[in-house]
């Protein structure tokens, strides 16, 4: 089971509790709940990229034939 199918679950978890009313999720104030900081769906930490997987996804985002600032400096 993968991060992003754990936190829907949990968020349709924190949904069923809050009778299907994504307001009262948002409003929830049960912070002793173990779910709370994940009752969104997301994981309220930061995610943190290696140097490798930062090039990887700027290569990714970068438009076909445009050059990053990066590149065109190396050039």
């Amino acid at each position: 089971m993968t991060k992003a199918e754990i936190l829907k679950i949990i968020r349709l978890h924190c949904l069923d509790c809050c009778w299907d009313q994504p307001g009262e999720v948002a409003s929830c104030g049960c912070t002793t709940c173990h779910l709370w900081e994940l009752r969104f769906g997301k994981d309220p930490r930061p995610r943190v990229l290696s140097p490798e997987e930062k090039a990887r996804l700027a290569e990714r985002f970068t438009a076909k034939g445009e050059k990053t600032e990066k590149q065109e400096n190396d050039a």
